[in-house]
């Protein structure tokens, strides 16, 4: 069965239009195709959209709340996410029933999880028919701007030509991820007003089906709400690790991608000097790093313990 990645940027009340993307994937290549890309205003439209892939395994990412159980304030979901996430200086706006019903009697995302719930939908990667809450910010964030916010979100402060550059850079991002699509190649200094809004939520809604893919097979972060995850967003990809050698040495190394470093080890000039003659080498330790600065400051520390400090952290 082949698989489809959803992305809905929903709109938290009805006069406005919602992102919604169908992206696909295949064994031969690493980019995504985009199969659909459009603005769509209701929910019954959305859940008619979703219905044509019924045959498909379906994995949706959305941009919204789909369970809000609070009255006021925030959500655990968001405590729990700014803590985390401060670092980076990103944040989640508080969603609750007070502020969403401003926008609408009916939270729209709540109506939507329940329809697709109805349909089989699950927020568990193990079903045919996933859902999840995503989040642009970070996942623009951590898998592509250097674990920094992308500024292009209308402000105060920010000018449209700002707003324009930075919405160029978001483009130029999804271009190496995305097969080449109209969108991708639009002139956004000809943009204006709505035009422009309409764009970067159709981006935006790019980017929640590529999360939701690269978040069944990366290193994440989920977030529960009534006990089950919910909220799932990419994490730092920086990692150090260490590796134990055919003479039983230690070596230690960051990476992005410990599979990928491993391999080089093991089998190509990639390798570090110190391996090459100490193959194969086996994986035996690493630990998630907020970024590249983190990740080398906590390769130098794990250099300077001795081999039986190194076996205690291994032992942990």
């Amino acid at each position: 069965m082949n698989s489809v990645y959803i992305g809905i940027d929903l709109a938290w009340g009805e006069k406005n239009l919602s992102g919604f993307c169908v992206l696909e994937s295949n064994s031969y290549a690493k980019k995504l195709k985009i199969l659909d890309l459009k603005l769509i205003k209701s929910i019954d439209e959305i859940i008619q959209e979703i219905q044509k892939y019924k045959d498909y395994k379906i994995y949706v990412g959305v941009d919204a709340p789909l369970i809000v159980p609070n009255e006021t304030g925030n959500r655990e979901v968001e405590k729990k996410f700014n803590k985390d996430f401060a670092k980076y200086k990103i944040a989640m706006l508080p969603a609750n029933k007070k502020i969403l019903t401003k926008y609408s009697p009916q939270i729209r995302s709540e109506v939507l999880f329940k329809k697709l719930s109805e349909y089989g939908f699950k927020r568990d990667y193990k079903s045919d028919k996933v859902i999840f809450e995503v989040y642009t910010h970070s996942t623009i964030a951590m898998c592509f701007n250097n674990h920094k916010i992308l500024q292009y979100k209308r402000k105060k402060g920010r000018s449209t030509k700002f707003i324009k550059e930075q919405l160029e850079i978001y483009k130029n991002y999804l271009k190496k991820e995305l097969f080449s699509h109209d969108i991708l190649k639009k002139d956004i200094s000809t943009l204006k007003g709505q035009g422009l809004k309409d764009y970067e939520d159709m981006l935006d809604s790019l980017v929640c089906g590529y999360c939701i893919k690269y978040c069944q097979y990366n290193e994440v972060k989920f977030y529960q709400v009534d006990g089950v995850n919910t909220f799932v967003t990419p994490i730092s990809m920086w990692k150090v690790y260490m590796i134990r050698c055919n003479d039983n040495t230690l070596y230690t190394g960051i990476t992005t991608d410990l599979h990928r470093r491993v391999k080089e080890h093991n089998g190509t000039k990639l390798g570090a000097k110190y391996t090459k003659a100490r193959r194969p080498v086996k994986l035996v330790y690493y630990e998630n790093c907020d970024d590249k600065v983190n990740a080398m400051q906590r390769e130098y520390a794990i250099k300077q313990l001795s081999k039986e400090k190194k076996l205690e952290l291994l032992n942990v």
